[in-house]
């Protein structure tokens, strides 16, 4: 039974390529090629490799030039003698080898590989109306023929009292011929359950309501309509009920009440968006009061909200427009919400302070009400410089909204560098516009790269190709020499010594040895030289390597000081900068040591990689659990670039984000722009 399950689970394709032809496959990680576009199964490069990993693990692996690699170790085998010095003579015969038989020369670019997959799915929601959506198509949305809400709107229904009849009716507003001036009414659900009935609060209400000199007031449990399409409509309007309203009047039970009316997502949008505040506690008489007041009396968090009332209740202190935005939704954030109520209505209580509004939608989650707010919204281009944030609280390293960055950054320090065009039913971002390049994990390439060359140099490389020369000139001079001896041995008989020939090819056969010993000192110091142009490559390691070692196998091992790699000094957020008496910004090798003594895991953070970029000569040290195969450029921010380092999930062709690096924004020009992506959503 299980082997025919098997069997039929084979025959549903795991994901489908950016030509929509499906592929067939296991759950193990994937990748897709640079070179074919095909999804294949990732192998990576680790210092220790495990064979219980989600994924498959090698040695790590240099394909510097062979014969380059070989003198490397040759020479460090003269040089620092150890046990197995003895394989000298047999690694020295492979060396020669490699030197009369040299492996191609690998092609130079002036790109990074670039990431051939897209985004094959439907939007869920989108930017541009002219692309399918399928929460429009849902709504009805998709024939163009939809009313549209506009802003400026009266409520749908008040409560107005007849003078005549001496009773309160539910009047529409929208067929009265004038505008009825009213009272907007907030109060906590829990208070008044607790203490009363909804019967009682109505009846005071429009006791206060008389009190006050109005005979028309506005209670949503009276005014909303039940019917969650008309329902939607209502609370996409909310917030012009209370601009509108002549004042709010907040009912409380007793004086007691304000932390629990404070408590409610409703209540910050309801007080700093209405015209003047009134307030009523138990058989008290109405009283005006200010936010600044309110504030003391029923916010928790009033260090934090400080800003936001000051700049609505006072008008001092204003906050530029992005700013206040973010502060405004964290902490209608930290308040709570009802219960059998839409699942973003956090996020349909905050747009009352945008210019523009969606409509609510009650099958959406709060993460993707948010992206619609943000793209009806895109002045401020919130969720474009969202993306390029590293989330401080690594459990929601796979969501695309990030509170604070780990990097210590504003969300106004960034310049965004992609577009949201629309979010996925799994609330993914997609992005359009993005420079995207691969990372490769298998093992390290054979780099096509250049040196600072020198007169001495390029002699040291010649040595070896010279001493070839002269052996073979010195057996070709011994062979003669032996053979002329021969022949005049027959005619004039044995000759009494050795021929000038014999002996001067011995002389210079001896001489090309001893360069062929040494042979391998000067191919390692050709060799070596700072690069000065390497073709692009980003090179991913499971666990953690040294520049020095990164620089040995990407250019085989050097002699002198010249430093190939170098440390990051803020790329990463184990990044160390030099400090003390350094005259220039480079990072500290002890990153390397703080990196080495790390946990190779760590159950919130993920797993120890190593990074290495060519064009920069840059490795850097991240965690991560999965090995990232995609590095976006989404960004830049305080003189360094914003990328993206995302694993694939190819079954929804979208990108996880595993974490961000600051890297140079300079190498961002290397990387091929690529299609839509997708990232973020649930893993």
């Amino acid at each position: 039974m299980n082997q025919v399950s098997t069997t039929t689970d084979r025959k549903q394709p795991q994901c489908y390529s950016s030509q929509l032809k499906p592929s067939y496959h296991g759950t193990t990680l994937r990748y897709t090629s640079s070179s074919s576009g095909k999804c294949k199964r990732l192998t990576v490069q680790s210092v220790n490799p495990s064979l219980t990993s989600d994924w498959k693990e090698c040695d790590v692996r240099s394909n510097a030039p062979r014969s380059t690699r070989l003198a490397g170790r040759l020479t460090r085998m003269m040089f620092n003698p150890s046990s197995e010095t003895f394989l000298w003579l047999f690694v020295w015969l492979f060396y020669i080898v490699a030197l009369l038989f040299p492996s191609r020369e690998p092609a130079f670019a002036a790109y990074y590989k670039p990431y051939l997959m897209r985004f094959v799915g439907q939007l869920w929601a989108a930017r541009s109306p002219r692309e399918y959506s399928l929460r429009a198509r849902a709504a009805g949305e998709d024939d163009g023929h939809v009313r549209r809400v506009t802003h400026a709107l009266y409520p749908r229904f008040l409560i107005v009292f007849d003078e005549d009849k001496k009773v309160w009716t539910k009047v529409n507003v929208e067929a009265a011929v004038k505008r009825k001036p009213y009272v907007a009414v907030t109060y906590c659900y829990e208070d008044v359950i607790n203490s009363g009935s909804m019967e009682t609060l109505i009846e005071r209400v429009r006791n206060a309501t008389l009190d006050q000199g109005f005979d028309a007031y506005w209670l949503d449990h009276e005014c909303l309509f039940k019917d969650t399409v008309q329902k939607a409509q209502d609370l996409y309007r909310m917030s012009d009920v209370y601009r509108l309203a002549s004042f709010t009047l907040i009912m409380l039970t007793n004086e007691s009440a304000w932390p629990a009316w404070g408590s409610r997502v409703w209540t910050l949008p309801e007080a700093l968006l209405s015209r003047e505040l009134r307030y009523k506690a138990g058989n008290n008489t109405v009283t005006p009061i200010s936010l600044i007041q309110i504030a003391s009396l029923a916010y928790s968090h009033h260090d934090e909200e400080s800003q936001i009332i000051n700049s609505y209740g006072l008008g001092k202190d204003p906050l530029e427009r992005l700013e206040r935005n973010l502060q405004l939704k964290e902490a209608m954030w930290r308040r709570e919400n009802f219960q059998g109520r839409y699942r973003a209505e956090k996020v349909y209580a905050l747009m009352g302070f945008f210019e523009h509004r969606i409509l609510p939608d009650a099958e959406e989650t709060e993460l993707q009400a948010l992206a619609r707010l943000f793209m009806a919204n895109d002045n401020d281009r919130i969720a474009d410089r969202m993306i390029s944030m590293f989330p401080r609280d690594r459990r929601g390293i796979n969501q695309w909204y990030t509170k604070e960055d780990e990097y210590g950054a504003k969300l106004w320090d960034i310049e965004p560098a992609a577009q949201v065009i629309g979010i996925t039913s799994n609330g993914s971002l997609v992005l359009d516009g993005c420079r995207a390049a691969t990372i490769r994990w298998k093992n390290f390439p054979s780099v096509s790269f250049a040196t600072r060359r020198s007169i001495r140099r390029l002699l040291a490389l010649a040595v070896p190709y010279v001493a070839f020369f002269f052996f073979v000139t010195g057996c070709a001079m011994i062979s003669v020499g032996n053979q002329n001896a021969s022949t005049s041995a027959n005619t004039y008989g044995p000759s009494p010594g050795t021929s000038p020939q014999v002996a001067g090819g011995g002389v210079m056969l001896a001489f090309s040895l001893i360069l062929l010993i040494f042979a391998p000192v000067c191919t390692s110091y050709g060799h070596s030289g700072r690069v000065v142009l390497a073709r692009p490559w980003l090179i991913g390691v499971r666990g953690v390597i040294s520049a020095q070692k990164a620089s040995d196998y990407l250019y085989g091992s050097q002699i002198g000081d010249s430093r190939r790699t170098l440390y990051t000094p803020s790329g990463s957020p184990l990044a160390r900068p030099r400090e003390g008496d350094s005259m220039f910004r480079e990072g500290d090798v002890s990153q390397y040591e703080v990196a080495l003594a790390a946990p190779p895991f760590d159950p919130i953070e993920g797993h120890m990689f190593t990074l290495v970029d060519t064009i920069s000569g840059t490795i850097y040290y991240f965690r991560a659990h999965k090995p990232p195969t995609v590095c976006l450029f989404t960004g830049s921010e305080g003189g360094q670039g914003r990328f993206v380092l995302a694993s694939e999930e190819c079954s929804g062709s979208e990108l996880r984000r595993e974490t961000v690096l600051r890297m140079p924004s300079f190498i961002s020009t290397s990387m091929h722009t690529c299609d839509w992506v997708a990232l973020g959503g649930k893993p």
